[in-house]
C-alpha cells in the first residue's frame, strides 16, 4: 500500500513539475501576430522564429538579444552574450522589461514593446561591473554554437557565429552594377553588406550613394518576411554580416582603438524596429510607417533639376551653353556640381576653371532658372586654407590624418576626412554653408560623399557620440541647419533612403545611373521601387538619369511616377553632334508636366516588387495621391509588355499619363499624355475634349491625331510622328454635380 501511495505521489510531482516547466516555457515565449503571420520569441533561450501561422513552416529564425566582442580591463578580448537574468516578468502586456546579465561583466535591461506596426526594442541599458570594457563590436543575431554542431566553419576569427537562418535575404540595392536586391542564403558568400554610410570602405559590393544608408534588411521566403532595422541612428558602422549562409547585424565600434565612454552604464535608445509582412517591401513599408512624418516640417516646392555633371565629368566646363540647352527643355534649376570649387570642400568658386563664374550664375538667373550647389559632406582637400589642423580631422592609430576617395583606390587622388566632434570642424561646416548661401543664394544644396568616410577600423571621430553612422548624420544636420538659417526654403538633397534621414533632407536623388553599369532599365526600376518607400515621408524624389540619351525613356517613364525630373546627361552626343529632338522631346514633356506634390503612394498594378522567385520588374505602375478622403491615381506609366488592358484603358506601345489637376488620369480636366513609342491609346473620357494640343521642341500646335466617341478618347502616334512629339495636353470641360 505504501508503495502504491509513493508511486501516485511521484506521478503527481512529475505532472506538476512538467506543468511548471511548460508554464515557464509558455511564459518565456513573447509573441506577435499580424494577419496570418506569427512571430514568437523564446527570450530565455533567445530563439525567435517567424512562421506563416502558429505551427506553420518557419521562414526565419534566430536570436535578438545583443552580444558584444569586447576588450576587458585585463586587455583580453572576450565574447559577452546577453542572457535573461532571474525570472522573466509576465509577457502578455504591451511593454515588457527583460532583465539581462552579461556573465560577470555586467547587468542590464531591455525594453520590449508591441506596436500597431510591429515590434520595438525601445531601450537597451547595460551597467558594467569594475573597469569599463571597450566595445570592439556589438551584434544582434550572433550566438555561440557548439563545436560539434559546426561541420563547415566559415572564414571567421571570432568564437561565435551569425545565427539568423532564412532561405532569402533582401537588402535594397545591396549590389549596384548590375543592381541586385534579393539573394538566396548561399548567394552572398561571406560578405559584409554595409547598411549605412560606409559602403566602399567596409569590404562590401561597391555602391556609391543611393540607396545607402538604408539601416535595415529583410529575411524570409514565400509569403512570410521579417524586416529588422534601426530605430535610431547607430553609434557603430552597421553591416549585415553573412557567414556560411547565416546572418547577423554587426555594429563596428573599435573602442579598443579610439577609447570608450568612461561611464559605468551604456544606453541604446530605440535600438531596433521589427516588422513582418507577406512580402519584403510590405515589411519595409511597415518599418517606414513606424516613423511618423513631422507635421512641422516645411518642404519647399520641388523643381526639375539639370546637373552640370553630365558635361563636367567629360571635362567640358563652359556653363552658359549648358544653361541655354536646359532652358530649351524648360528645366527649372541648374545644379553646379563638382568641381566648381577651388578644391573639394572649400566652398569657394574656382575662378581659374570658371573665370566668369559669378557672371555665369547671373546669366542662369536671367533665364528665370534657379541654381543649386554641390557640397561635400565629410571630405576636404586643402585643410590649411580652411583653417583646419590634425585635431579637426579623422586620424589613424598613428595619429596620421586618414584619406578617402570614392573607390578607395590606395594610389588614387584622395581627400582628408572631417572629424565632426571638433568644434572648429563644426564651425567650418556651418560657416562655409552660410557663406555659400549668402553669396550664391542657391535654391538647392546637393550633398555628397557622406558615404565615403573611413570605417572604424581605419579611423573614427574622437567623441564617441558622433561615431559610426552618426558621423555623417551629424554633418548633414549641421549643413542643413546652417543653410536653412539663411533660407528656410532651400532644398537639401541627399541620396540615402533611410527614414532616419528624412527629417534632415527635402529631396532624395537616385544618383547617376552610371552606377548601374549596362542595365539602366532594370536598375532604375529597382531604385525607383525602393525610393517609393519615402513617398509618405515628406521627401521629394528626383529620378536622375544615366549618362546616355538612348536609355533616357526608361528613366522618364519611372520619373513620371516618382515626381521631380533630374538629369546628369551631356548636352551633346559622344561625337559632338547635337542631341536629336527625338530624345529632347520626352525630357521637355516630363519637365513641363511632372507632379509637384510630395506625399503619394505607389500603385504596383501588374508590376512585381520582387521575391525569391523573381527580381523586381516594373511594368505598369502608378502614383496615388490622397484627395477628399480617397486615393486618386494621378499618374500612370503604361508599358506594352504582356498586358493590353488595365483599369479600362487599352493601349499598344509605351505611354505616360499625368493629371494636371487633382483628379484621376481617367477623369482629369487637363491630362498630359506622353508617348514613349509608336502606338495607340484608348482611355475613358466622359466628354469630348474642348482642345488637344501637341507639344514639341518647336512649341505648341493643335493636335489632329485623336478622336473621341461614346465616352472614350483615342490618340494614335506613328513612328514618324514620335520623333516630332513631346506629348499632348488634353483639356476637357468638367461639369460639377
Amino acid at each position: 500500500m505504501d508503495m502504491i501511495k509513493m508511486n501516485v505521489f511521484t506521478r503527481i510531482c512529475l505532472f506538476c513539475l512538467c506543468a511548471f516547466f511548460q508554464a515557464q516555457a509558455q511564459q518565456a515565449a513573447w509573441t506577435y501576430t499580424d494577419g496570418g503571420l506569427h512571430f514568437e520569441w523564446n527570450i530565455t533561450d533567445d530563439h525567435a522564429k517567424l512562421s506563416e501561422k502558429p505551427g506553420g513552416a518557419v521562414t526565419w529564425q534566430g536570436g535578438l538579444l545583443p552580444s558584444f566582442w569586447i576588450k576587458d580591463g585585463k586587455g583580453q578580448f572576450r565574447y559577452l552574450k546577453a542572457r535573461v537574468r532571474g525570472t522573466l516578468p509576465p509577457l502578455s502586456g504591451k511593454v515588457t522589461t527583460v532583465p539581462l546579465e552579461l556573465g560577470n561583466a555586467g547587468t542590464g535591461t531591455l525594453l520590449l514593446e508591441r506596436a500597431p506596426w510591429g515590434i520595438r526594442i525601445s531601450r537597451l541599458e547595460i551597467s558594467w561591473r569594475g573597469k569599463v570594457p571597450q566595445i570592439v563590436e556589438m551584434y544582434i543575431g550572433a550566438t555561440t554554437i557548439p563545436a560539434n554542431a559546426v561541420n563547415v566553419k566559415p572564414v571567421w576569427d571570432r568564437p561565435f557565429l551569425p545565427g539568423w537562418q532564412s532561405m532569402g535575404y533582401c537588402v535594397p540595392g545591396a549590389k549596384a552594377g548590375t543592381v541586385q536586391s534579393y539573394f538566396r542564403m548561399w548567394d552572398f558568400g561571406q560578405p559584409d553588406i554595409a547598411l549605412g554610410n560606409f559602403g566602399p570602405s567596409m569590404s562590401t559590393p561597391y555602391g556609391a550613394a543611393f540607396p545607402r544608408p538604408v539601416l535595415f534588411a529583410a529575411m524570409g521566403n514565400g509569403h512570410a518576411w521579417i524586416s529588422i532595422g534601426a530605430g535610431s541612428v547607430p553609434d557603430g558602422a552597421m553591416t549585415l554580416q553573412i557567414r556560411g549562409s547565416r546572418g547577423c547585424f554587426q555594429y563596428l565600434c573599435r573602442e579598443d582603438l579610439w577609447g570608450a565612454p568612461p561611464s559605468q552604464s551604456r544606453t541604446w535608445n530605440d535600438l531596433l524596429r521589427i516588422t513582418i509582412d507577406t512580402s519584403a517591401i510590405g515589411a519595409f513599408h511597415k518599418y517606414y510607417a513606424s516613423f511618423p512624418v513631422d507635421p512641422d516640417k516645411k518642404v519647399a516646392p520641388v523643381s526639375s533639376v539639370w546637373n552640370t555633371w553630365g558635361m563636367w565629368r567629360l571635362k567640358k566646363y563652359p556653363i552658359r551653353p549648358i544653361a541655354d540647352f536646359m532652358e530649351n527643355m524648360s528645366n527649372e534649376m541648374m545644379v553646379l556640381d563638382d568641381p566648381w570649387e577651388t578644391s573639394q570642400g572649400s566652398g569657394q568658386p574656382n575662378l581659374q576653371k570658371f573665370p566668369d563664374f559669378f557672371a555665369d550664375v547671373d546669366y542662369i538667373r536671367r533665364k528665370n532658372t534657379e541654381i543649386g550647389i554641390w557640397e561635400t559632406v565629410g571630405w576636404i582637400k586643402d585643410t590649411a586654407a580652411a583653417g583646419l589642423g590634425v585635431h579637426d580631422l579623422i586620424v589613424d592609430t598613428a595619429g596620421k590624418p586618414c584619406l578617402a576617395n570614392w573607390n578607395f583606390d590606395p594610389s588614387g587622388d584622395a581627400y582628408y576626412c572631417l572629424d565632426v566632434s571638433s568644434p572648429r570642424t563644426r564651425a567650418f561646416l556651418q560657416e562655409r554653408t552660410r557663406k555659400v548661401m549668402r553669396t550664391l543664394k542657391p535654391r538647392l544644396i546637393k550633398l555628397d560623399f557622406g558615404y565615403g568616410m573611413p570605417n572604424p577600423n581605419m579611423g573614427a571621430p574622437r567623441d564617441p557620440k558622433y561615431r559610426g553612422e552618426r558621423s555623417s548624420w551629424e554633418m548633414v544636420r549641421l549643413i542643413a541647419e546652417a543653410a536653412k538659417s539663411i533660407d528656410p526654403e532651400v532644398i537639401i538633397l541627399y541620396y540615402g533612403i533611410s527614414p532616419l534621414w528624412a527629417p534632415l533632407v527635402d529631396m532624395v536623388s537616385l544618383d547617376d545611373q552610371g552606377d548601374l553599369w549596362y542595365d539602366t532599365r532594370q536598375g532604375h526600376a529597382e531604385w525607383s521601387m525602393w525610393a517609393s518607400l519615402l513617398s509618405q515621408q515628406n521627401v521629394a524624389i528626383s529620378g536622375s538619369s544615366s549618362y546616355e540619351w538612348r536609355t533616357d525613356d526608361e528613366v522618364l517613364m519611372n520619373t513620371i511616377i516618382l515626381g521631380s525630373p533630374g538629369a546628369v546627361l551631356p548636352t551633346e552626343l559622344e561625337n559632338g553632334d547635337p542631341v536629336p529632338d527625338r530624345f529632347l522631346n520626352r525630357r521637355l514633356a516630363v519637365n513641363k508636366w511632372y507632379r509637384r506634390t510630395i506625399l503619394w503612394k505607389p500603385a504596383w498594378l501588374n508590376s512585381h516588387t520582387g521575391s525569391m522567385e523573381a527580381p523586381p520588374r516594373l511594368r505598369c505602375w502608378g502614383r496615388l495621391e490622397h484627395f477628399a478622403g480617397k486615393d486618386v491615381l494621378t499618374a500612370l506609366t503604361l508599358r506594352e509588355d504582356d498586358h493590353k488592358q488595365l483599369a479600362d484603358i487599352q493601349w499598344s506601345g509605351n505611354w505616360g499619363l499625368v493629371a494636371q489637376d487633382d483628379r484621376a488620369v481617367t477623369a482629369s480636366a487637363r491630362l498630359a499624355v506622353i508617348p514613349f513609342s509608336e502606338g495607340k491609346l484608348n482611355i475613358p473620357c466622359a466628354r469630348k475634349p474642348s482642345k488637344v494640343t501637341k507639344l514639341n521642341m518647336q512649341g505648341t500646335t493643335s493636335a489632329d491625331n485623336w478622336s473621341w466617341s461614346q465616352g472614350r478618347l483615342t490618340i494614335t502616334v506613328t513612328a514618324a510622328q514620335l520623333d516630332n512629339t513631346a506629348g499632348f495636353l488634353v483639356e476637357s470641360e468638367i461639369v460639377e454635380r
